[in-house]
């Protein structure tokens, strides 16, 4: 890869990223909070400053190698919540688990939005400074159906895994929330890297660039 078109890209995806796995898991923290939860809010998260929610590894060493290789992925530190005090655990859980990857798809027709909007502004602003945000836009198109889609395909730790729980009989959900660790992981890249989630990806991606006035 070009350096100079890596760090390009890296300075407008970067700042994207975090800012969209912060609101990530400010939307699981919320979402607990407002079904009578205050664990996260007990833990400091419950709020979208992003010490509260970045993982080293994850949350900055981990897209940066995906970007270099194509795939930007990672996580923040998961927000905790207590099943106890929720109304309805098994409903709530769901609601829970779903808020994240639908915060990244609002996330996501937002920035769509905001490159239609974003080439008004040539001759008002410097180009280049136009050019940084369109390219930010784009990137949050990007990263943003790729963290929905990603955090819900059904292996835990993902959010989808909770979410396919919900639906499964008790003792078919705790073997898959039970599932080992490694063989999850193992799952989760299998399907990232053979392509297997890209139609859906593709599909979602297609309908916010055109919404942003890219149909091609």
């Amino acid at each position: 890869m070009d350096p100079i078109q890596f760090l390009s890209d890296l300075l407008a995806a970067l700042p994207v990223f975090l800012f969209s796995l912060v609101v990530h898991e400010y939307a699981h923290a919320l979402m607990a909070y407002r079904l009578g939860d205050k664990t996260a809010e007990w833990h400091g998260r419950l709020t979208l400053d992003p010490r509260s929610h970045i993982d080293p590894i994850g949350s900055i060493l981990m897209p940066v190698v995906g970007l270099y290789v194509g795939f930007v992925f990672g996580w923040a530190k998961p927000v905790p919540y207590n099943p106890s005090r929720l109304g309805n655990p098994s409903r709530d859980q769901l609601l829970i688990a779903i808020a994240g990857p639908i915060s990244n798809v609002l996330l996501m027709f937002i920035f769509a939005a905001g490159m239609r909007v974003i080439p008004t502004l040539e001759g008002a602003l410097p180009s280049a400074i136009v050019e940084a945000m369109y390219l930010m836009g784009l990137w949050g198109v990007m990263i943003n159906a790729i963290l929905a889609v990603f955090n819900m395909i059904p292996l835990p730790p993902l959010d989808g895994s909770k979410v396919l729980a919900h639906f499964l009989p008790s003792r078919t959900a705790l073997k898959l929330l039970t599932l080992d660790a490694n063989i999850s992981m193992i799952a989760i890249l299998a399907l990232v890297f053979t392509g297997a989630i890209s139609p859906l990806l593709t599909a979602l991606q297609r309908v916010a660039f055109a919404i942003a006035g890219m149909p091609g």
